[in-house]
């Protein structure tokens, strides 16, 4: 080649979907969290009933609706915000489950959705919670570097 024959520059795109670096993840913060917020949970139900439940599990919602739209905005791994969708989605479904099979229970009716399922209403703070579980992994495995809890 000449001199006067200018040399293609390379493009060097980073694709989307390209794995963020590897970093030190230690989960027991988030599950030793995890386990207190569903004792803390139960101890209302037994001491209340269910309309405590459906408060508390409604802060976490919320929570978790709030992260879930941080995630997709900000996030760049397609995995972290597919991810955060699933979870809310997850929970929400569980949310609703307490919401009206709980009020129901609470005037003593027998639970509307899933009635052969007796202890499924008061499984769904840990499932909600496994979703806000989920949602602090993800936080923790792909959110940037300065993210402080």
């Amino acid at each position: 080649m000449s001199e006067e024959t200018p040399i293609p520059e390379e493009k060097t795109e980073e694709p989307e979907n390209k794995r963020p670096p590897i970093r030190a993840f230690n989960p027991l913060v988030n599950y030793l969290f995890y386990t207190i917020a569903v004792l803390v949970t139960y101890a209302f139900y037994w001491a209340l009933g269910y309309p405590p439940v459906i408060a508390i599990m409604l802060f976490f919602v919320i929570r978790l609706i709030q992260d879930t739209n941080h995630v997709n905005k900000t996030y760049e791994y397609k995995f972290a915000r597919q991810a955060a969708i699933i979870n809310l989605i997850y929970s929400l479904v569980f949310f609703v489950i307490l919401v009206i099979n709980g009020l129901a229970l609470s005037q003593q009716l027998d639970p509307l959705i899933m009635p052969d399922f007796l202890d499924l209403t008061s499984w769904t703070p840990m499932f909600i919670m496994g979703g806000v579980l989920g949602m602090s992994n993800i936080k923790r495995m792909w959110g940037p570097l300065t993210f402080r809890y």
